[in-house]
């Protein structure tokens, strides 16, 4: 039996998808810093309050493809076979990465484009920080009965979070162009290999 669909659910989805685009389109358009969050609700129709519960930041806009909604890497890796090494499960896990890639390369790009460096690199600290936090509890989950796993789990999350994010902004950094998945599997295989360069 499927399960019911979430009517509520399926509207806010769509107007935090609805706004997502209607600001990528005016900052690329107009810049980021002379576009408001009034402007942006007012061109979608909706509230500034609404615009808030579904980013809290302007700036969220443009880090919502793999910032926000982690659920979907947990539920991801809770669903690899228990037999598989972690580097597998997480590249696995990731290459399920639910979001348009399109929609993604355009964040990406106006990311580069529209907000200063410094001010971009921090946002991904805590981007990276969200990532490391749910592989840490997936590593620490799935190998619960071995000695001082807390220290293995967190330096695991935190080594394999960095890759990821360091793909990315590699990713960007290059236009956005090549193969987004060979790059964090580049990435991910390089710290698997014991970072031999």
């Amino acid at each position: 039996m499927a399960a019911p669909v979430n009517l509520h659910q399926q509207r806010s989805q769509a107007t935090k998808e609805s706004l997502r685009k209607v600001a990528l389109k005016r900052f690329k358009r107009d810049g980021f810093a002379n576009v408001t969050v009034t402007d942006l609700a007012a061109e979608a129709g909706v509230t500034e309050r609404t615009f808030f519960r579904h980013f809290p930041t302007k700036e969220a806009v443009l880090f919502e493809d793999y910032e926000t909604q982690l659920d979907w890497l947990a539920e991801a890796l809770a669903k690899r076979p228990t037999s598989e090494n972690v580097f597998d499960s997480v590249l696995a896990s990731v290459m399920s990465f639910p979001h348009d890639l399109e929609v993604v390369r355009q964040a990406a790009l106006l990311r580069a484009e529209l907000i200063g460096g410094d001010r971009a690199a921090g946002h991904l600290r805590v981007v990276q920080a969200s990532f490391a936090r749910v592989i840490t509890d997936f590593v620490r989950s799935r190998h619960a009965d071995v000695e001082g796993i807390d220290l293995k789990a967190e330096v695991s999350g935190a080594v394999l979070a960095a890759a990821l994010v360091v793909a990315v902004e590699n990713w960007g950094r290059g236009g956005c162009t090549g193969d987004i998945g060979q790059i964090v599997a580049d990435s991910v295989n390089l710290v698997r290999s014991g970072l031999k360069l």
